[in-house]
């Protein structure tokens, strides 16, 4: 009799097992048929073709989302909504798609709603997009207010400084150096030095480094689909937050009880600050407000100057033409650099920019619909309620419509201005203001690795000048080349675009 029990249960387990493999191919069926025979609603984007129901386009996008959507554009043009794990991503290419993304209003698309769930998490509550819009606005100003020239006089010499002290423990005379391993480390102590607080940069031994990279785990793709899973990284990622919250209110503490409103960074800025309701920035917000600041601007920092390495190790004449720039507009290699004289390095500058051109270290930004529809009125479209819209700078700027040879590192590009680009009409919404000052650059620009709109970054001019002193520091001390035999590709499974690899061998100058 147990024999036959036994029998009759595998038999009634592999009957269920059956009839679940037939319920899930009926679905992926009907989800097929559906695609290939209903009529298409012509007031909506087209839909982009997926094989699995749910998971949609998830595989295609993940695996290389600028390939992916570069032969959606061929295929349904600069406006079409793709399936991701359930979420329906209406994308939005071309000048025009950046213009109606990054211009849309609060009350038809917000990118509060569209990142805050992953956010909050990292940065804390009240803070960024967990504060209503106008308070975000403000928490913009507070930052920008401490982001000025004088600011910038002072902060180029630490940055040299710590660059100087980085490299100099590398080893004589030549070595392997993993670039983004490294100018991650560097722009960290960078940044800390000057934008954190001397308090910051004392204290930033590995324990701290280990926070700030458990609580930087927190911006993965998995956190955007999955903002709180019961899993260990999650743990971690809040534990993180609430120490660095503790670190931060130590030294405002200290700072407080001594009265030292000497220091020049950004915690002396917002503790300083006021609400325009009068009230002081609290301790958790001023916190918050540091840690995005230095996420913020960690991340462009520490892959722009990674992949700049990178590809000026496949171009020793451009390395040459940095060199022989420092030593027209300087003097020599030798004179110190400043503020001043880092800004009549305009080819330097131009390196950058081609950098952040061809390898955006956020190459999509997103908002999401919370209006019944919103309406993309040069293509006559409708995109519905809780679609994701998405500006995609990683694929309009090496569009061929905007840029010749677009695949080409050139950074002469820029002074010979012979790209379309450089003729393109632009918005005339570059000096709009939504509280913290004007944004400096149209929304119809195809050349936007800093967004635009009223969440455009703020630490553009800081970031800018952080890479040029970093660069221009590390071509004096080197000379360098790639251990691979070509400029590696792009890694799209993190949310920042990192090389995949990142080797270079160096060897010293000096």
């Amino acid at each position: 009799m147990a024999i036959v029990s036994l029998g009759l249960q595998q038999l009634s387990m592999a009957t269920v097992v059956w009839k679940i493999f037939l319920a899930i191919a009926l679905f992926i069926v009907v989800h097929i048929l559906s695609q290939l025979l209903l009529p298409r609603d012509r007031k909506r984007p087209p839909v982009v073709f997926s094989w699995i129901p749910v998971l949609g386009n998830a595989i295609e996008f993940g695996t290389n989302p600028i390939k992916f959507l570069q032969e959606c554009q061929k295929k349904y043009g600069d406006v079409f909504t793709f399936y991701l794990v359930g979420k329906r991503v209406t994308v939005c290419l071309g000048p025009d798609g950046n213009q109606f993304v990054f211009n849309a209003k609060q009350n038809l698309a917000s990118a509060a709603a569209a990142y805050n769930d992953m956010t909050k998490h990292v940065f804390g509550r009240d803070i960024v997009f967990d504060a209503p819009h106008s308070v975000f606005m403000e928490q913009k100003r507070f930052i920008k207010a401490g982001l000025n020239i004088e600011t910038f006089r002072r902060h180029v010499p630490k940055i040299v400084d710590e660059t100087n002290r980085f490299f100099d423990q590398y080893e004589k005379p030549t070595g392997i150096m993993d670039t983004y391993t490294a100018f991650g480390k560097l722009i960290i102590y960078t940044a800390s030095a000057t934008l954190l607080g001397r308090e910051i940069r004392e204290n930033l031994d590995d324990s701290v480094a280990q926070l700030y990279y458990d609580l930087d785990q927190g911006f993965q793709p998995m956190n955007f689909m999955f903002p709180n899973l019961p899993l260990p990284s999650y743990k971690r990622r809040d534990v993180a937050r609430e120490k660095i919250s503790e670190i931060y209110s130590k030294i405002i503490a200290r700072r407080r009880e001594e009265n030292d409103t000497s220091n020049v960074d950004i915690l002396q800025v917002l503790m300083d600050s006021t609400y325009k309701d009068g009230n002081d920035v609290p301790d958790h917000h001023i916190a918050g407000i540091l840690t995005a600041a230095l996420f913020g601007g960690q991340h462009t920092s520490a892959t722009t100057s990674s992949w700049a390495v990178l590809e000026l190790a496949a171009r020793p004449d451009v390395v040459k033409a940095i060199r022989e720039e420092q030593i027209e507009k300087l003097g020599s290699l030798k004179v110190e650099l400043t503020y001043d004289n880092l800004e009549q390095l305009t080819f330097l500058e131009d390196v950058i920019r081609e950098t952040l051109r061809l390898h955006p270290p956020i190459f999509q930004m997103m908002r999401k619909v919370v209006a019944d529809k919103m309406v993309f009125e040069k293509y006559g479209l409708e995109i519905p309620k809780n679609d994701y819209l998405c500006a995609v700078p990683g694929v309009t700027q090496i569009d061929p419509a905007c840029f010749h040879n677009p695949l080409k590192w050139d950074p002469f590009r820029w002074s010979k201005k012979t790209d379309p680009v450089h003729s393109m009409e632009q918005g005339d919404d570059a000096n709009m203001d939504y509280g913290f000052g004007a944004v400096g650059i149209s929304s119809r620009n195809p050349f936007l690795p800093f967004g635009a709109g009223r969440h455009r970054c703020i630490g553009e001019r800081f970031g800018y000048l952080q890479l040029k002193a970093v660069v221009a520091t590390f071509v004096r001390k080197f000379d360098f080349e790639l251990v691979d035999s070509s400029v590696p590709k792009p890694d799209y499974t993190s949310m920042v675009v990192v090389p995949q690899s990142s080797k270079i061998r160096y060897t010293w100058r000096e």
